[in-house]
């Protein structure tokens, strides 16, 4: 399986995509649910949330040549709204003309746009499954996010790891041979379906 060669420079798509994706899900939330573990062993769901808003807005801030930051607590006191809030912002700093054929400075050095903006279609999928799984909701991955994304990490199964992200689990997980799509791809994430 390969990423197919316009995949960068339909990303800004893609993540408008994942990101309204997990956008339905937060409406789903329910109070008692903020504190319920997810897939991600370090967090909650109000932490899987507040991770999510910080990679939205670190999009912001490496699209706009200011380098990834560490933002801290930005949910304030409407996780929802400021979910929203820094969606919008990154999905317009992803769709601006020309921008996925810029070189940006991310975490993982210099990167083409639309390959870092694959990356982040990636973030936002698999930690939509986390929440869905925190929120026992449906699961299943959109079949073309997910066919973009699982190219992309069988590509850079290495980099993967060498980033320390407790986001991508402790070390892969192991799926059979024989598994679908999703389950192959979640277990190089370290995550079991």
């Amino acid at each position: 399986m390969t990423t197919p060669a316009n995949a960068p420079a339909d990303a800004p798509r893609y993540y408008q995509k994942a990101t309204a994706n997990t956008r339905r899900l937060l409406d789903t939330i329910t109070a008692d649910q903020w504190q319920v573990p997810t897939p991600c062993s370090e967090w909650n769901v109000k932490q899987l949330l507040n991770h999510m808003v910080s990679s939205l807005r670190n999009v912001v801030s490496i699209m706009s040549d200011r380098g990834p930051q560490n933002f801290g607590d930005v949910l304030g006191n409407d996780p929802i709204a400021a979910f929203d809030d820094a969606c919008t912002a990154a999905n317009a700093a992803f769709g601006k003309p020309g921008a996925m054929e810029e070189v940006k400075q991310t975490r993982r050095g210099s990167q083409l746009a639309g390959q870092y903006a694959l990356g982040q279609v990636q973030e936002m999928l698999v930690h939509g499954w986390d929440l869905a799984v925190a929120l026992g909701k449906d699961t299943a991955m959109d079949p073309e996010l997910l066919e973009i994304s699982y190219a992309r990490a069988l590509s850079n199964r290495e980099q993967l790891r060498a980033g320390g992200s407790a986001a991508w689990g402790e070390s892969e997980a192991e799926a059979s041979d024989d598994a679908d799509t999703q389950t192959k791809y979640l277990a190089i994430l370290g995550r079991t379906a």
